[in-house]
């Protein structure tokens, strides 16, 4: 008799790498694989993460991830006009 498949045996190889990572890992398999309620509590997770990241080290916390929406922004222009 075969072993039930559980959904977390069918996860890619980045997202099982990902779920290794000590807090955000154990935040992010949560919001992948709990109940419906838990990708609101990681959304929420993330942003006061961000907001005491900017009241700890202050200027660089928003400036890094505004420089890497600019890559994905000129990444979507460039898909978009071929």
């Amino acid at each position: 008799m075969a072993a039930p498949v559980s959904s977390q045996d069918d996860d890619p190889l980045f997202l099982k790498i990902l779920f290794l990572v000590p807090v955000l890992g154990w935040l992010l398999k949560d919001a992948v694989h709990g109940n419906s309620e838990a990708k609101y509590y990681f959304c929420i997770n993330i942003f006061v993460g961000w907001g005491l990241a900017i009241a700890l080290i202050g200027y660089p916390a928003i400036i890094i991830p505004a420089l890497c929406l600019v890559a994905l922004a000129f990444t979507w222009i460039l898909g978009v006009c071929r």
